[in-house]
């Protein structure tokens, strides 16, 4: 059964249930608009199909655009036995030292990276913003068992407070914009493209409220068999909540990608919600990911992108809005992008 948007997180981890050449992945993003800073973090399980592989790692990638618009990335890994890896009571992940409380209500997280000769160290505090949850997988495929992965989104708007200090450097985040992911399944997805910004400002430059979140997906079906690709959204316009995740809305729903762009389209009604994401390839994180059959995916990652949405209704613009270095845009294929240098 699929989990609701009402479940916020996942009661057993798949590790938990006993499960074969398994994947499970809570993360975090957050920007500080202001000082054009991004902090993405990722806890971890694989265990791969022939069971070599039992780990749980902790990722962080800081990204940081300095005077001259370049953006610095600090990306770093660390690598644990499976054993080190905990669901624990009141449903706090826990990595070693590492921690993610899953109350989305009065959330934290904290602990420290160390690799490769540095340190990153963090304790952030969040809540909920908006209580808006929201499930990606189409959930009649889900149901139906076509589909084995499922991704939902425990909050698409939170609020960080904390600090963050990469070897001597301090960085504090005060009521910074973030979200809160969670995936599990047998085997990641071919190819995706995601995204997600709930920082926006109108054309005078305003701050308004406004919520993205998107993919595009290219998944495995009973296994082996590559599906067409399949499309979910989520706006929050006018105060009110637009969910595309039906098998029909992917059918309708309109997306095109590039290595370094991605446009999409959703329509309902008499409204139409259009937009287009990017970021140039010197701004993106290069990471490898490991698949449980052994192979591996290539993500390019940015949380310092561009993000233009436009709102339609009646074939007439009803709104726009814009995220400026405020977006989360992650390119995800088999094929390694040239033009992006792997930091993971």
């Amino acid at each position: 059964m699929i989990e609701s948007e009402t479940t916020p997180f996942s009661r057993q981890s798949s590790l938990q249930r006993g499960e074969h050449a398994s994947q499970e992945t809570w993360s975090l993003k957050l920007n500080d608009p202001a000082s054009q800073r991004a902090f993405w973090l990722r806890f971890t399980t694989l265990i791969t199909k022939n069971g070599f592989r039992r780990i749980s790692e902790i990722w962080g990638v800081l990204f940081e655009r300095d005077q001259n618009r370049e953006v610095l990335k600090s990306a770093l890994r660390q690598t644990f036995d499976i054993s080190a890896f905990k669901l624990a009571p009141g449903s706090t992940v826990r990595i070693g030292d590492c921690e993610l409380s899953l109350d989305m209500a009065h959330g934290r997280t904290r602990g420290t990276i160390r690799s490769k000769g540095h340190a990153l160290r963090w304790d952030l505090q969040f809540r909920g913003n908006k209580p808006a949850a929201f499930t990606l997988t189409p959930e009649t495929l889900a149901r139906s068992g076509v589909l084995k992965n499922i991704s939902n989104t425990l909050s698409e708007d939170l609020r960080f407070e904390g600090f963050l200090v990469y070897d001597d450097k301090t960085i504090e985040w005060k009521s910074a914009p973030g979200m809160l992911t969670h995936f599990k399944g047998p085997r990641s997805d071919h190819s995706w493209v995601w995204g997600h910004a709930n920082s926006f400002v109108n054309e005078r430059g305003e701050s308004v409220p406004f919520i993205f979140e998107g993919i595009t997906t290219r998944p495995h079906a009973f296994g082996a068999i590559r599906l067409p690709k399949l499309s979910s959204f989520y706006f929050l316009y006018n105060g009110q909540e637009y969910r595309f995740h039906s098998l029909w809305d992917s059918i309708r729903s309109k997306s095109s990608s590039t290595l370094q762009e991605w446009e999409f389209q959703a329509d309902r009604g008499e409204l139409s919600f259009r937009g287009k994401a990017s970021s140039e390839h010197k701004d993106f994180a290069g990471l490898t990911f490991e698949d449980t059959n052994g192979s591996l995916l290539y993500c390019a990652n940015s949380k310092l992108s561009d993000l233009s949405l436009h709102v339609y209704r009646g074939g007439k613009l009803d709104n726009s809005f814009y995220a400026n270095g405020t977006a989360a845009l992650e390119i995800v294929s088999r094929e390694r992008n040239p033009y992006v240098p792997l930091l993971v």
